[in-house]
């Protein structure tokens, strides 16, 4: 849930089946997921994230961030179904869960 402007909860969607775990190093990581899908992402610990079209994709210290216990909402397209992430220090998960927006 989310807030609007004035504070009331407001559902974007709904979760598909349990999230993807990637569990995350010094190391880049990457998964596979679908085309044309909407995903929330969520990290235990600070990381950086990369999308790209192969599993060749990693993710460096310039990639997008995402600060551990904030949500980022990401959706695939056709081709950029691959995400890599990466930690700058020890280690972390990262919790990508599907959001069905058409059951909003």
């Amino acid at each position: 849930m989310h807030s609007d402007s004035v504070g009331r909860a407001v559902q974007i969607g709904s979760f598909v089946g349990t999230p993807t775990v990637l569990s995350l190093t010094v190391i880049s990581a990457n998964v596979q997921l679908q085309p044309y899908k909407r995903y929330r992402l969520w990290a235990s610990a600070n990381c950086f994230f990369q999308f790209g079209t192969s599993n060749a994709v990693t993710a460096t210290g310039n990639s997008h961030p995402l600060w551990g216990g904030l949500d980022a909402l990401h959706g695939t397209d056709g081709t950029n179904i691959w995400l890599a992430a990466v930690v700058p220090t020890g280690t972390g998960t990262l919790y990508i869960s599907e959001i069905d927006t058409d059951t909003a």
